[in-house]
C-alpha cells in the first residue's frame, strides 16, 4: 500500500494497494539496503505502465522524507510502501476495490460501515463477516443513529421554515 500521494490523478495516491513484483537492487547492494525501485502492479492505476505484457506496473523509487525539530531538520530515506493484508474502513474511504472481505466489529459506527460495504463495484464481491439479528438491533437503539435522526429533523425543520419565508416573498 503507498504511505503517500505520489500522482493521485492516475490513481497512485496514499492508501493505494498493489502487489510488489520486482525488487531491484544496484550490484553490489542488497538487503538491508534501500532497493533502488520497487516495481508495484497497482490495482487502480490508469497510465502506461512499464510493460506492455503486464499493465499497471509502475517504478516506486525511495523517497527523501524531511522533518524538523526544535533548531533541526531531519531527513530519512524510505520506501513510500508498506504491507497492507487489511485496510481500516477510513483508509479504504475513496478506493475502488476488485473483492473485499468486511468485518464491521462489535459495535455499530453509523455511516462507516457504509464505507466499508461500498468499496466494490458488484455486490458479489463482497463477503461480509456473519452478525447476529440482535447486533443489527441493537444499532437502532444506538446513540449516534439517535443523535444523526434528531439532527434530520431539526434540518427538516429549517428546510420548512426557509420554505415558508421564500413563498411568502414571492
Amino acid at each position: 500500500m503507498l504511505t503517500m500521494n505520489l500522482w493521485p490523478s492516475v490513481g497512485l495516491c496514499n492508501g493505494s494497494t498493489g502487489t510488489v513484483m520486482y525488487i531491484i537492487y544496484t550490484t553490489p547492494h542488497k538487503p538491508p539496503d534501500l532497493p533502488v525501485a520497487v516495481i508495484v502492479k497497482f490495482d487502480n492505476y490508469i497510465d502506461p505502465s512499464l510493460s506492455e505484457k503486464i499493465p499497471s506496473l509502475v517504478a516506486i523509487t525511495p523517497a527523501t522524507v524531511s522533518t524538523q525539530s526544535s533548531n533541526s531538520v531531519h531527513e530519512r530515506q524510505q520506501l513510500p510502501l508498506k504491507l497492507a493484508w487489511a485496510l481500516t474502513f477510513h483508509k479504504s474511504q475513496g478506493l475502488t476495490l476488485p473483492k473485499t472481505w468486511v468485518d464491521i466489529g462489535k459495535s455499530e459506527q453509523t455511516g462507516v460501515t457504509y464505507v466499508g460495504l461500498s468499496r466494490v463495484k458488484q455486490f458479489s464481491s463482497l463477503v461480509e463477516e456473519p452478525m447476529t439479528f440482535d447486533r443489527l438491533k441493537s444499532i437502532k437503539n444506538s446513540s449516534s443513529l439517535k443523535y444523526r435522526q434528531q439532527e434530520e429533523d431539526r434540518l427538516n425543520q429549517l428546510f420548512e421554515i426557509t420554505k415558508n419565508l421564500f413563498k411568502e416573498q414571492i
